[in-house]
């Protein structure tokens, strides 16, 4: 099973995951990464900067997770 990497950034802070979790699927990665974003959402801080971006193990950005307008946005890159 693959292991992907979860970095949250907000602003100019960039959290980088370093550890990284392992998952059954690419699928699973994204419903992680949107669980991710809707917990932090709920931050009173947190506006449109806040990003989540999924990585894979070789460091490739699988895709990117960001709030617009309140709600979550998926950018996939392949």
């Amino acid at each position: 099973m693959p292991r992907f990497f979860f970095d949250v950034s907000e602003k100019s802070e960039v959290y980088h995951d370093a550890q990284g979790i392992i998952l059954p699927s690419f699928g699973a990665a994204k419903d992680r990464a949107l669980a991710i974003v809707r917990k932090l959402e709920t931050i009173p801080h947190a506006d449109d900067d806040l990003v989540c971006t999924v990585r894979d193990v070789g460091g490739h950005q699988l895709l990117q997770i960001r709030i617009q307008a309140g709600k979550p946005v998926v950018s996939l890159e392949n």
